[in-house]
């Protein structure tokens, strides 16, 4: 229990860390773009092609694995754009991403130093996989969705020209394939080259956390708190609960698996989706204060999780 209680406090402050910060302003605007920079474009790809280089991949039914993450994502998705186009009388594009809001998570910044800090890097290769097909999937039906209301005109063969050209441009899915590829191949990993990259993996994930902070504390509450809290209670909530049922009683998976696919499940709401909403101009006040509630959420409801998996 001491070492649980010191994870869950090592990966929370960290983000905390970077959150007070960016509240209290005391280092320059650039300071904080070049160490974003550093830790999403630099640490965190060398982390990712380093550890996908030298792991042994897990036998594990990967369709089962997809459809109990996905397969719930997706219903939450169809369910947060449904509320926000009945209720809340949201136009479709702002619907697309208030359900991209409710089931998209923080995958990367938040998930993999967590899930690798409680199951170690070879562990935690099943949540790898999902990490690895979660920004492309859900970005492109939601662009896809986007595009096709704004620019009725454009074909969607274009449209998903573009979706898959702006996903080629995302580093960390760019880090992982690199490893893979590697892994695949069974290019050998010099001995020299781990001896510099493996300490690099190590302040790699930290620095993540840090980074996540220093996003969060440039984020505004105050506004828009009803919705965001719909976004949370369908993000934190009801996602990992349906992930959860999915998992156990109808693919009746392993432990470990149920576990990976609730905690990704249950993880607060991702940054990205902000970026999202800067893109196309849309929710956020409402998307922004989601992120943050629902980090703040995360570490009631993901202790909580540990803690009932007996990790």
């Amino acid at each position: 229990m001491t070492i649980l209680i010191l994870t869950i406090i090592s990966v929370f402050g960290y983000i905390l860390i970077g959150f007070i910060t960016k509240k209290i302003n005391i280092l320059p605007d650039s300071f904080y773009k070049i160490y974003n920079f550093a830790a999403f474009n630099i640490l965190l790809p060398i982390a990712l092609i380093t550890n996908f280089w030298k792991i042994k991949f897990p036998d594990i039914i990967i369709h089962h694995l997809i459809i109990s993450f996905f397969g719930p994502g997706i219903l939450i998705f169809i369910l947060g754009f449904y509320i926000s186009k009945k209720l809340l009388k949201f136009k479709t594009d702002d619907s697309a991403l208030f359900g991209l809001g409710a089931c998209f998570g923080n995958s990367v910044a938040f998930g993999i130093p967590l899930i690798y800090s409680i199951l170690g890097p070879v562990n935690s290769m099943p949540y790898m996989i999902l990490v690895l097909f979660h920004g492309f999937i859900h970005f492109s039906y939601t662009t896809l969705i986007i595009e096709g209301y704004r620019n009725r005109n454009y074909s969607y063969l274009i449209m998903l020209t573009k979706t898959l050209a702006s996903l080629s441009k995302n580093i960390v899915l760019i880090g992982m394939f690199i490893g893979i590829l590697l892994n695949y191949f069974l290019i050998p990993f010099p001995t020299t080259l781990q001896s510099i990259l493996l300490p690099i993996t190590k302040v790699a994930l930290p620095a993540v956390l840090i980074s996540l902070g220093m996003t969060l504390g440039s984020f505004n509450i105050a506004t828009n708190i009803s919705s965001s809290l719909i976004l949370t209670g369908l993000k934190n909530f009801l996602f990992p609960v349906l992930a959860f049922l999915i998992s156990k009683y109808i693919f009746a998976m392993p432990k470990e698996l149920i576990f990976i696919i609730t905690m990704a499940a249950a993880l607060p709401s991702g940054s990205q989706t902000f970026y999202f909403s800067y893109r196309y101009n849309s929710l956020q006040q409402i998307i922004s204060a989601n992120i943050v509630i629902s980090t703040i959420v995360s570490f009631f409801t993901l202790s909580s999780l540990i803690i009932l998996f007996n990790y």
